[in-house]
């Protein structure tokens, strides 16, 4: 585990972009992780909750990984996909 990396609890689910997101904090700065639920199938806030809460260390490894390597799109946020988790 990269002690450079933290990930904060605070989750927000974003309605019109069907996006949850979760953040962490890389040397000092904000990052936000980015899950596209419409990909899921997951349309409210309650299951994504759920689905996150239960997955929520394989996406929080995914994102670490992306995070050192410096897979940022162009807003500054990771992108964690399904096929990340695999």
């Amino acid at each position: 585990m990269n002690q450079a990396i933290q990930f904060i609890d605070r989750l927000e689910f974003r309605e019109p972009s069907h996006q949850l997101v979760f953040f962490a904090q890389v040397t000092g700065m904000l990052v936000e992780c980015i899950i596209d639920l419409r990909k899921l199938g997951l349309q409210d806030e309650s299951h994504a909750t759920q689905h996150f809460d239960k997955y929520r260390f394989d996406y929080e490894e995914c994102a670490e990984q992306l995070i050192e390597d410096e897979t940022y799109n162009s807003a500054g946020q990771i992108e964690v996909n399904l096929v990340d988790l695999c």
